[in-house]
């Protein structure tokens, strides 16, 4: 199918999308759009010609999609308008606004970062077209089924994005709690889970360890929040759920995740636009982003230190107050509430069937230990 769609020009997409940059999303009405308008009859935004603006507008919100979170992402829905309140706002103050996401004045990013913006959105705009086979082929198989049906195959589409912030929620629990657990181990010259390995690992310093697990904690959160910006452009942060109850306690768990710790919202804002630009979005490329910039070394600091003030003795549930486990015990809730209301709709998804449980650091930490434990006691030595 995909063979016969005629896509638009990428340079009428150029033309039209600067076009639509000086003038915004406000005059839509009165812009001549015949590229725009037929990228979102084909990609499935509209089912006639002319589209309407709001056509047009998500259209471009996917198409921005495809850039990542990031500093660029950022930039580009404010060169479009698409950020709230700006939809009217004249082109010089969004240009203004977008090269400050960038660090640059106005006239340095005209240059060079806005027009490679919108030919990256050009290409979004494009790719979103393609996609179009794959969807009429969903749309068909929908229309088989009754109506509750196509509910939970609209269910199975939103848990997909739930599923991408489940991911690093959990990771922050456990990575938080393995910072807490190895704290416990007493310093020695090697690690309690390498009990031979003093000449290929040196001394084991818990305090250094569990720093390497409080940064690890610090992606997790930047990485929660990058799914979080990614969930809230697409799909508005709009949850879908089993009822409306549900809904406003997952909204509220969300908020929260971030809540206790001592960042504030600049720099939790900075750390997940770093991630977004982070090679790949891997956690190595984000740390070295951290450690080698102005904003950074302090925000490392204090995380570390925040969870160094912990000092409860059940590192599993912790003491009510303690900023660290409240922080963990929310990123388990967001978790546990996504795979229960998953369970609702788990029959008709495949009969039958419950959401896994992932182990967490703590048991593997303790796992570890024992696999080691019968060679430890073979050699006549002690962990």
């Amino acid at each position: 199918m995909e063979g016969n769609i005629r896509l638009p020009e990428y340079e009428k997409l150029i033309a039209e999308l600067s076009k639509l940059r000086e003038k915004g999303l406000g005059e839509l009405r009165r812009l001549q759009l015949p590229a725009l308008h037929e990228a979102c009859m084909l990609a499935g935004f509209t089912t006639g010609l002319p589209a309407v603006p709001s056509a047009i507008e998500q259209l471009l919100r996917q198409a921005v999609d495809a850039l990542g979170g990031g500093t660029a992402q950022d930039a580009a829905e404010y060169t479009f308008g698409l950020v709230p309140g700006t939809k009217l706002w004249p082109a010089n103050a969004r240009r203004a606004e977008a090269a400050a996401k960038y660090d640059v004045v106005a006239e340095t990013f005209r240059k060079k970062a806005e027009k490679q913006l919108i030919e990256q959105t050009a290409d979004g705009v494009l790719g979103l077209c393609h996609d179009s086979a794959m969807r009429e082929t969903r749309k068909a198989m929908e229309q088989r089924h009754p109506a509750d049906s196509r509910l939970a195959v609209e269910w199975v589409k939103r848990f997909e994005a739930y599923n991408r912030m489940w991911t690093p929620a959990w990771a922050l629990a456990a990575d938080l709690q393995a910072a807490l657990e190895v704290r416990l181990e007493e310093p020695g010259e090697h690690a309690p889970w390498d009990p031979d390995g003093n000449e290929k690992t040196g001394y084991f310093d818990p305090a250094a360890e569990g720093a390497a697990y409080a940064r690890s904690a610090l992606f997790d959160l930047a990485w929660f929040l990058l799914e979080v910006r990614k969930f809230m452009s697409t799909h508005g942060g709009m949850w879908l759920m089993s009822d409306t109850e549900t809904e406003e306690k997952i909204s509220d768990i969300v908020y929260k995740v971030g809540w206790h710790n001592p960042l504030n919202s600049d720099e939790t804002s900075w750390l997940r636009r770093q991630l977004g630009d982070a090679r790949y979005q891997e956690e190595e490329h984000f740390t070295h982003l951290l450690k080698n910039t102005s904003q950074g070394p302090g925000i490392l600091e204090r995380w570390v230190a925040w969870v160094r003030r912990c000092e409860c003795a059940d590192t599993v549930e912790g003491s009510e107050g303690c900023e660290v486990h409240e922080t963990m015990r929310t990123a388990r809730a967001y978790c546990e509430t996504i795979d229960g209301d998953w369970v609702k709709i788990a029959d008709w998804y495949r009969p039958g069937s419950t959401p896994g449980k992932g182990t967490n650091g703590r048991l593997l930490y303790k796992d570890r230990l024992r696999q080691v434990e019968p060679f430890t006691q073979s050699n006549g030595q002690s962990i």
